[in-house]
């Protein structure tokens, strides 16, 4: 798991919309691995195309994709 883009080291007492988060642009997955020599991919659908915002658009992006909030089965 030292990989993961999106790692969790976060003080509590931080906004976390300004804490930026690493996404698939083709799937909008969060699972976001790097490589040894530093290329990010998707671990779930493998794209290389990642892209960076804060998690409320995130959110909203995935709301927009899969018309489900990401919380909600």
């Amino acid at each position: 798991m030292q990989n993961l883009k999106n790692n969790c080291n976060i003080e509590s007492n931080e906004n976390y919309n300004d804490i930026p988060v690493y996404y698939c642009s083709h799937c909008l997955s969060l699972n976001i691995m790097i490589l040894d020599d530093n290329t990010d991919y998707c671990d779930n659908c493998g794209s290389t195309d990642i892209e960076s915002t804060d998690i409320l658009t995130w959110e909203k992006l995935y709301k927009e994709k899969y018309k489900k909030d990401f919380n909600k089965e």
